[in-house]
């Protein structure tokens, strides 16, 4: 069964390019769904959380990660590298982390990835690969 016009669109991206004489319309929401361009600006947030002040550094660099029920996908936006000032942050303060990146993003202007996989830097801190759009 062809599908095409209005229909076509509502089905999931994988269900359309496995549609045979599929139409260009149909594709289109497909291209629409990638990754955008990151919209925050780069530059250096400092966000207080509880009294305590973390500095996140929004740097444009290659896209991060996110898991999903497919696998790992790539997510398009600025990384974010937390770090608590006076102090070295620890492996088990990435809930911590993930809340500065979060409020930092937004400051910036951005959109925080939820899913955007971070991971612990040995130096004290953690990275967020393109967690903020």
């Amino acid at each position: 069964m062809i599908m095409r016009g209005a229909l076509a669109p509502s089905l999931p991206c994988r269900a359309r390019r496995g549609m045979a004489g599929l139409s260009a319309v149909a594709l289109a929401g497909c291209v629409a769904g990638a990754p955008s361009a990151p919209a925050a600006r780069p530059g250096m947030e400092k966000v207080d959380l509880g009294g305590e002040t973390l500095t996140v550094a929004i740097e444009a660099e290659a896209p991060g990660a996110m898991l999903t029920a497919d696998g790992a996908r790539p997510v398009a936006g600025n990384t974010l590298r937390v770090r608590a000032e006076g102090r070295a942050l620890a492996m088990d303060e990435g809930a911590l982390a993930k809340r500065a990146a979060r409020a930092a993003c937004r400051q910036a202007g951005g959109r925080f990835a939820e899913g955007a996989l971070g991971r612990f830097d040995r130096a004290g801190g953690w990275i967020f690969a393109g967690g903020c759009a």
